[in-house]
Order: structure tokens, then C-alpha cells, then sequence
């Protein structure tokens, strides 16, 4: 039952009830959307676990990569024995005889040719020459050349040397002698002939030595032939 309160102007005036203050549809809906945002979030985090809310992130797990392959030293090759040097020749080959010979390019002038012989001592004992060497010429089959084969050049050339005489050669190990050889490549009637080979015995009763090389004596069958001298 309300009180009745005296009115100023003396009529009795009935006590009204104190309202509650008023609140807009929009501000509410506003609020409760709010808060049930703010309740949302708690319970999420509430919900987690004390272990996983504490426990540090996961490190970043290394990019796979190719295994690392480590690969011995390989140790140089080695040869036994001395290195061969790449200027090294072969020896030539000594004969049995233990004499070996080498034909040189014949000098050519006017028709007239003139070759040089040397022999080599490749033995181990010294050899002695005295006199003319026997010499032959073979054609390319290695048959003898019908040559008239003279001591000197006399009927050939003119040359106090060549005609110098038979000299005594003692030749050591290592040691050369030389001899000489001329003839005219002329040609007049009949057949030239051509030798492919010089066979030289360096003494009487010795082995022959055979070397290849050009004797081309035309028609005149003559060859001159010097004495043994140091070479």
C-alpha cells in the first residue's frame, strides 16, 4: 500500500515506486555480444591443458640436406727405378764382328761423286787396319755389279789426299777410321748401272759389312777407292 504524502497545496498525493533506469534495446544486444565474445575466448583458453599451455613452441625442424661423402687422397703412382729421360736414344747395335759401319750422303758436282765410309770400333778390343778395304758393289737384289774398283783415284780425279797411301790405323774402343769413295756418273754407250749397296770387308779375311746406298757409276764401271785413316 503506497503512503499518502501531504500535498503542498493540502490534498493528500500518492508515493510513487522509484523506477529502474531504462537501458536501449541497442546498448543491451551491444553488451551481450561483447561479453559473450570476452566468455568465448576464456573458456578456450580455460579448456587447454596446464602442460600444453606451458610447454615452448617446436623448434623448426632442419631442412633435410645430402649426406656429407669425405673421399681418401689418392697417393701419386710411382715407377721403380730411374725415370727415363725423353731425350734418351737406343744404342746401336754392335754386329758380331764388333765393327759397325755407316754409309754418308755422297757429294755430287759436275758428274763426280765422292761418299765417305766410317767405321766404328763397337767392340771391346782394338782393331788394326792397314791398307785398302775390299769393297764390292750389290745391286737392289744384292748381287755383285761388274766394277772395276781401283786403289786411288788417279784414272778418276785429281786429289793428293785420296792418293795419300795405306797408313797402320790402330782403332781403340770407340775409335773411327774412314775411307773414301769416288766415281763419274757418266754416261755414254751401253747399260748404266746403279748399285743399292756397298759391301766392305775392313781387311783381308774379315766379315763383310753391308749398308745401303746409291752408287750410280753410269757407263764407266770404274770405282776409286781411298786407304783407311783416323777418322
Amino acid at each position: 500500500m503506497n503512503p499518502t504524502i501531504p500535498d503542498t497545496a493540502g490534498s493528500p498525493r500518492t508515493a510513487r515506486t522509484p523506477r529502474a533506469p531504462r537501458t536501449s534495446a541497442l546498448g543491451l544486444a551491444a553488451l551481450l555480444t561483447a561479453t559473450g565474445l570476452l566468455t568465448a575466448c576464456g573458456t578456450a583458453h580455460s579448456d587447454a591443458p596446464a602442460a600444453e599451455r606451458a610447454r615452448p613452441a617446436a623448434a623448426p625442424s632442419p631442412t633435410a640436406s645430402s649426406p656429407t661423402v669425405s673421399i681418401p687422397a689418392i697417393p701419386p703412382l710411382t715407377i721403380d727405378g730411374p725415370t727415363p729421360s725423353a731425350s734418351a736414344q737406343p744404342s746401336p747395335v754392335c754386329p758380331a764382328s764388333g765393327m759397325s759401319l755407316v754409309a754418308e750422303e755422297a757429294n755430287a758436282a759436275m758428274g763426280l761423286r765422292v761418299m765417305t765410309l766410317k767405321l766404328t770400333n763397337c767392340g771391346g778390343t782394338t782393331r788394326v787396319l792397314n791398307g785398302y778395304p775390299d769393297v764390292r758393289v750389290l745391286d737392289a737384289g744384292r748381287k755383285q755389279l761388274a766394277v772395276e774398283v781401283l786403289h786411288g783415284a788417279a784414272d778418276i780425279m785429281t786429289d793428293d789426299r785420296f792418293d795419300a797411301g795405306p797408313v797402320r790405323v790402330a782403332l781403340r774402343p770407340g775409335e773411327q777410321a774412314v775411307t773414301g769413295l769416288v766415281w763419274r756418273n757418266t754416261v755414254t754407250d751401253g747399260t748404266p748401272a746403279n748399285g743399292a749397296y756397298v759391301s766392305l770387308a775392313p781387311s783381308a779375311g774379315a766379315d763383310r759389312l753391308t749398308v745401303p746406298s746409291l752408287i750410280d757409276l753410269g757407263t764407266t764401271g770404274k770405282l776409286g777407292v781411298s786407304a783407311w785413316a783416323h777418322g
